[in-house]
């Protein structure tokens, strides 16, 4: 039998090591962290809240690329997905409009309210399903279909180098239109303009087509059940465990301040190539750019807003001051102050997320980088988050009335924080940036470097669940068949 050692216990190391310890592999995972999960994790706080990290919406939990997966771990059976009523909803000072999760019902609101781009809405809607399934077969393509990859694949290859933003300036006429359609940027990119638009179609597709989702009880449940298959198969997942090295068939970690080592026939890493590489003492230049972070602003209400408010949208994006896609692109390179924002409201739904059902929380979320946070002392880096804390807090009240009268905690987590927790480039969540320059490459989980190491994770194929789901489940298949 074989020993597999999965370094990090992302979800990528998570899906991958539930995976092989179901067919009969040897696994253990080592996380650094005091719980798995990455970001997909959850934290406590009193009065009875737990709060959400990572996931607002997964995308098409019941879709093709992780319904086999989920089935085998038996995620049906132990996860509850609770559905949202809409994808998202932007509100500027102009308009207010809310996405549908379904794609035919998206096309008819979007022509019913812009008429005169009737036949760009359509080309678009068209394009992302046509990307979508060129991509789909390309995970499986044979030789020939490689051999007549301008043919076969002709839209990819059209638009492998194309930004969202052009893709944008040349399909559509109407400003505002431009900027719902990019409402929810923040998913996977910083500027509409550094965004792949092959990522674009991938993600938005799979929100259309099969909805979004959210973890009932919070996204650590999933990650807490991944875990769990992998012990109920005779494996080990040790959290507090740092890994100091990783040679060809051994990996050394501290554990309760033991150095220890274990043997290891195969080596699944979870980190960044470049950490990873460092820890084999492998010679590794890294030319590709990590992404950008985010600031979170973690809110538990003594009241349920839903009760006080009333039905508002679950995920809210709000851009005052801001009428187009140049101009949300701008905004980022002002003051995060002054950003755009967007907020989960987790009363909408069935969260989970609170013991008092009287009680709710709430997240407001915007872009962030690690270089605004970097040479700040310990004093002025509290103060800049107590004044973050109150001018976003500013604005929520333009948008929900007197909501200060209703919040019993609020803390902020900077691009800081997440380095700290998972250990990053750039505290980043979210991989390598998916710019059109970086976002197309053959998802690359087998190491060129040593024969015996593999890669899962954001740094595969993105960030975001179901990119890291995948990367875990390719992962798995290139071990078997080799």
């Amino acid at each position: 039998m074989k020993h597999v050692v999965v370094v990090g216990a992302g979800l990528g190391g998570l899906t991958a090591g539930a995976l092989l310890a179901k067919e009969g592999y040897s696994v253990t995972i080592l996380e650094q962290h005091t719980v798995v999960g990455g970001c997909a994790t959850t934290f406590k706080r009193k009065g009875g809240y737990t709060c959400e990290v990572g996931l607002h919406e997964m995308d098409a939990v019941y879709g093709d690329r992780v319904k086999e997966t989920f089935a085998s771990l038996g995620v049906y059976e132990h996860v509850t997905f609770v559905q949202p009523d809409a994808f998202y909803h932007i509100a500027t000072d102009e308009l207010a409009f809310t996405m549908p999760h379904d794609r035919e019902a998206a096309i008819e609101k979007l022509v019913l309210t812009f008429p005169h781009e009737k036949k760009a809405i359509l080309e678009y809607f068209g394009l992302l399903e046509t990307i979508t399934r060129e991509f789909e077969q390309l995970m499986t393509a044979s030789w020939w279909q490689y051999a007549m990859f301008p043919f076969v694949f002709r839209h990819i290859l059209k638009y492998r180098t194309t930004s969202t933003k052009t893709l944008m300036e040349r399909l559509f006429k109407d400003e505002t239109l431009k900027l719902i359609l990019n409402a929810n940027v923040g998913y996977y990119s910083d500027k509409v303009e550094n965004l792949s638009f092959l990522l674009h179609s991938l993600a938005q597709h799979s929100y259309y087509s099969g909805g979004g989702w959210y973890i009932k009880g919070g996204s650590q449940k999933f990650s807490d059940h991944l875990a769990s298959v992998v012990r109920q198969h005779g494996g080990e997942v040790i959290t507090k465990a740092t890994v100091t090295q990783i040679e060809a068939h051994a990996v050394t970690y501290m554990h309760k301040k033991q150095t220890i080592t274990i043997e290891s026939d195969i080596v699944i890493s979870n980190l960044a190539p470049a950490a990873t590489y460092a820890l084999a003492d492998i010679p590794y230049h890294e030319k590709r750019q990590p992404a950008s972070s985010i600031l979170t602003i973690y809110i538990g209400f003594k009241h349920n807003l839903k009760t006080v408010y009333g039905e508002k949208p679950y995920a809210s994006f709000f851009f005052k001051g801001i009428h187009d896609i140049e101009a949300y692109d701008a905004m980022l390179d002002s003051a995060i102050e002054e950003r755009g924002f967007g907020f989960t409201d987790y009363s909408q739904i069935d969260s989970g997320l609170t013991s008092d059902p009287d009680k709710s929380f709430g997240v407001i979320l915007t872009t962030d980088f690690l270089v605004e946070w970097q040479d700040l002392s310990k004093e002025a880096y509290e103060q800049k988050k107590a004044m973050l804390l109150e001018r976003f807090l500013d604005k929520l009240e333009l948008e929900y009335p007197n909501i200060r009268e209703y919040i019993e905690f609020a803390e902020v987590a900077t691009a800081k924080t997440i380095q700290r927790y998972i250990k990053t480039p750039n505290g980043t969540a979210y991989g390598f940036a998916p710019t059109p320059e970086q976002f197309f490459r053959i998802p690359q989980v087998k190491s060129k470097k040593r024969e015996n190491l593999y890669f899962v994770g954001a740094w595969v194929m993105g960030g975001g669940f179901s990119p890291t789901i995948m990367s875990g489940k390719i992962c798995y298949e290139q071990i078997c068949t080799t």
